[in-house]
């Protein structure tokens, strides 16, 4: 039983080494793509955290390893005695890497990702010019994270740089947008119209 609880430590230490070497933490952090709306996530299709995840296996199993370990070599238990211990305690060290890490990342994941239909709507900040039948692009803080993405101006009507905008759309990779409307745009707009009516009148 004394070399089935090193097989198991040692089975543990490799992989805890493992995912630290190549970040592999056992869990996938799928997100919405920074830079445009590719490998989108939306909130309806999330994944529901699995109690079996790598990461609390691999960590009950040291534990048990490693309590094992201990029970036989440093208090001279019987095997059943320190089976019972082991797997005690590779029950308490599993349940609380999955409720303290594996949900914690997991709720950190559902917090930032998000469906490209919870963009429509949002206000943005014009960071390259839009050209009248032409790409820009676009910059917006969503969750507290910020995102760019590749934008096109709706009915084609070019917007310059730092002017905010509202997303309209989202068809594949880009957004389409148009110019925020200001108090001060609406007063222009309609002293235009009064003076486009003043000339209907004259003429």
């Amino acid at each position: 039983m004394l070399y089935i609880y090193i097989g198991c430590l040692a089975f543990g230490a490799v992989y805890a080494l493992a995912s630290f070497v190549l970040g592999a933490h056992g869990f996938d952090h799928g997100s919405f793509d920074h830079g445009g709306v590719d490998g989108h996530t939306g909130g309806d299709g999330a994944d529901v955290p699995s109690p079996f995840n790598p990461l609390v296996i691999a960590s009950a199993i040291a534990t048990f390893g490693a309590v094992g370990t201990i029970t036989k070599l440093g208090f001279k238990m019987g095997d059943l005695l320190s089976s019972i211990y082991a797997l005690a305690f590779s029950g308490a060290v599993g349940a609380a890497i999955f409720f303290g890490v594996v949900k914690l990342m997991y709720g950190s994941q559902s917090n930032s990702t998000f469906s490209v239909t919870d963009l429509i709507g949002a206000e943005a900040e014009v960071i390259t010019p839009i050209p009248q039948n032409g790409y820009g692009e676009i910059a917006l803080i969503y969750n507290g994270i910020r995102y760019n993405f590749s934008a096109r101006a709706y009915q084609e009507k070019p917007i310059g740089r730092r002017e905010t905008v509202r997303i309209k759309d989202v068809l594949g990779n880009t957004v389409i947008v148009t110019r925020k409307i200001s108090i001060e745009d609406i007063d222009l707009i309609e002293k235009e119209n009064r003076s486009m009516e003043k000339e209907k009148e004259n003429n």
